[in-house]
């Protein structure tokens, strides 16, 4: 009698549905709604002006009860390695309890997160099509989830402005030189970081990444200390660079869950 009655507390523990999952100290979700941005063009006759413009727009939804990746910018200077984008949700990903795959609006748009991975819902709303709306007109006072069990009515930060995004030795057909030195300028209005990204990448993959927090400032210079940290060894087929913007807030659920809810604006130089 005892061993069964061990056995069947054993069995109850396994079951998912049962265990108080994200009691802990750890933050047990994440959402990121990120707009990537690209140089766009306004003609009034003959006159043309330039500005950073809407390229795709991603959200993603991870959970992964205490056992959240971590992603946060290094606290200052750079690193090597940093997974700022996901794709999954670690090992301890697990899918929502009472959802199905959570919906997400803004105000003037809506969608649909598809579950990619145990704890990993993500909608590519734009696609390929390629946009030229203003980034902040998009995001517009954040991010809403709904259908997301315990997450429900979470909400991304309002965005910001990033503008007037410049880049020194940066060829769009070849992307950065290993090595070269390279200033990189902003604008920025009402975000809480700043931060950019180096991607070596081969066959549209990452292979290498430097990530630099830049302390709120509106320039970087990419030197010789920063492509030290960068793997030698690695030859990838072109070298990429990312200015990125961010609000980031953290928020607990009626049940007791930390939600991580993330706002970027990501202007990506980029080789296509």
């Amino acid at each position: 009698m005892l061993r069964l009655a061990l056995a069947l507390v054993l069995l109850a523990g396994c079951d998912q549905q049962k265990i108080a999952l994200g009691q802990g100290g750890d933050d047990d979700a994440r959402l990121y709604a990120d707009v990537y941005t690209w140089q766009c063009e306004e003609r009034s006759g003959e006159d043309v002006s330039y500005y950073n413009g809407v390229n795709s727009y991603q959200v993603s939804l991870e959970y992964a009860p205490d056992e959240l990746v971590k992603r946060d910018l290094p606290a200052a200077g750079c690193s090597s390695g940093l997974d700022m984008f996901p794709d999954g949700a670690g090992s301890g990903g697990v899918n929502i309890p009472d959802a199905g795959n959570p919906t997400w609006s803004n105000g003037d748009l809506d969608g649909t997160l598809t579950q990619e991975a145990d704890g990993f819902y993500f909608d590519d709303v734009y696609g390929s099509v390629e946009n030229c709306a203003y980034a902040e007109d998009l995001i517009g006072e954040g991010t809403a989830l709904s259908e997301a069990g315990s997450f429900s009515g979470a909400v991304s930060p309002a965005a910001g402005t990033l503008d007037d995004v410049d880049i020194s030795n940066y060829d769009v057909n070849t992307g950065l030189t290993f090595g070269a030195e390279v200033d990189v300028s902003w604008t920025q209005k009402g975000w809480q970081d700043s931060w950019i990204q180096i991607r070596a990448e081969s066959d549209g993959e990452l292979v290498d990444s430097v990530t630099c927090n830049t302390g709120g400032a509106n320039s970087f210079a990419v030197d010789e200390g920063v492509w030290s940290l960068m793997n030698t060894a690695v030859e990838p087929d072109v070298t990429n660079l990312f200015v990125a913007v961010q609000n980031s807030e953290t928020t607990t659920t009626a049940d007791g869950q930390r939600i991580e809810l993330v706002t970027r604006v990501i202007h990506a130089a980029v080789v296509r």
